[in-house]
């Protein structure tokens, strides 16, 4: 994506339309101040003037007053009608870029526009929406500016990003996606800090930081912790009022080519840690025309669970610590090119271990397979796990960061990526 994305922005652009948002001075004030600024908002505007867009796209903020000029980039992520003559726009992810005029920007633009579309740019019309190939032109002149660089990389990583499971980059945004649904926040969260190793695929490329500008640099070095070294890729800090959550994600090359992803969570103010494996589930065609996911357990399967054997470690509870299940290890099943949003299948390792003598988790050939079928609604949910996480009743005791790197730096090395996040007070 790194490499591309200049062109994947340039196509976005081209087959949706670049909009650019024109406001006066007392709207942008206001909106400045509203609960998550400029960074992400609504506006509503006119129907007529939306009609040629498709959503999501790429949008440019623009204001001028007598005082002061600023331009921003940004996602035009949904648009809904909210009466007879307007529709309600959502803008996200928007960052400052430059040339931060109307001005300079008709400068990049302006020979490549019909006069109608140059005369609707010079005047105060609130939504102006480009043709295509002005629109791939204006991305490639904005892109050629460094300091563009990552507001637009940003857009265009979050415009590309997967909404079916094809492979670990995937399962990986997955795990980003559940680790911040534990800390009790949205997917589409702000973070506080985002640090990103250039170059490299994580999916916390993909979301959202409170400053104007997003942090690039080596995550590698993050002050007082070094989790496993040169496999760092990304390093975020989400924040609220009591509590921050650190995510880590670490891969030894591509995300395509890793075998599997783990999320490993641990939470310091509930003293508990738990470690998800993704596994894939592929479908099949049964008998009657309908169609079952299953997973059949391979000798790699096998070496990962012993693998979770050593570290399956009892730790006796605190003097007020009480756990439903102390389990460490959880296996979540997902579906191979299903939706993302889409139901998985979560449980204890140990809840594994005992299917495998049930004979309902039998094939025909007697076989041994965990199917959506066999298990007939035995399974965690996905919200019901994360509540689970998040209130401490599941998961083993975390004495100290020592055990987590270790874990890290053991799926790291085995050709897996991982996702560790780290739940504590704020100081």
């Amino acid at each position: 994506m790194d490499a591309n994305w200049r062109k994947s922005l340039e196509e976005t652009a081209r087959q949706r339309r670049l909009v650019i948002f024109q406001f006066d001075g007392e709207e942008w004030w206001r909106l400045r101040e509203s609960r998550r600024g400029l960074n992400e908002f609504t506006i509503a505007r006119s129907h007529e003037h939306l009609r040629q867009i498709q959503i999501p796209t790429a949008g440019i903020l623009l204001m001028q007053d007598d005082f002061k000029t600023e331009a921003r980039f940004g996602i035009v992520s949904s648009q809904s009608a909210i009466s007879t003559l307007e529709s309600r726009i959502k803008i996200k992810k928007s960052q400052r870029i430059q040339p931060s005029s109307k001005d300079g920007l008709f400068l990049l633009i302006a020979d490549k526009l019909p006069p109608r579309k140059q005369d609707e740019l010079a005047s105060d019309r609130s939504v102006v929406v480009l043709p295509p190939k002005p629109s791939a032109y204006l991305v490639e002149k904005l892109a050629e500016i460094e300091a563009n660089h990552a507001p637009m990389r940003l857009v265009a990583r979050s415009l590309s990003s997967p909404k079916r499971f094809h492979s670990a980059a995937e399962m990986q945004q997955d795990a980003v996606q559940s680790a911040l649904r534990t800390f009790g926040v949205s997917a589409d969260a702000q973070a506080v800090s985002l640090h990103l190793v250039d170059g490299q695929e994580t999916a916390l490329a993909r979301i959202d930081v409170r400053e104007d500008t997003v942090i690039e640099h080596d995550a590698r070095f993050v002050p007082d912790y070094d989790l496993v070294g040169s496999d760092i890729t990304g390093h975020a800090v989400f924040e609220n009022d009591t509590e921050k959550l650190e995510v880590y994600t670490a891969n030894r090359g591509h995300l395509e080519e890793a075998f599997g992803v783990d999320l490993i969570y641990m939470n310091r103010t509930r003293h508990n840690i738990v470690m998800v494996q993704y596994k894939m589930l592929e479908s099949q065609r049964r008998n009657t025309g309908d169609v079952d996911w299953i997973y059949r357990p391979d000798q790699k399967l096998e070496t990962e669970i012993k693998r979770m054997q050593r570290f399956r470690k009892s730790h006796a509870p605190d003097q007020f610590e009480y756990r439903l299940n102390p389990e460490v290890f959880y296996l979540k099943f997902v579906k191979r090119d299903g939706a993302m949003k889409n139901a998985s299948i979560t449980m204890p390792i140990d809840h594994f271990e005992r299917l495998r003598k049930d004979p309902s988790c039998r094939g025909p050939r007697g076989g041994f397979r965990i199917s959506f079928e066999s298990l007939a609604g035995r399974y965690l949910r996905q919200t019901a796990f994360l509540d689970l996480i998040r209130s401490g009743y599941i998961g083993s005791h975390a004495r100290t960061t020592k055990d987590l790197k270790t874990l890290v730096e053991y799926v790291v090395r085995e050709g897996r990526a991982a996702v560790a996040a780290i739940q504590s007070q704020r100081i």
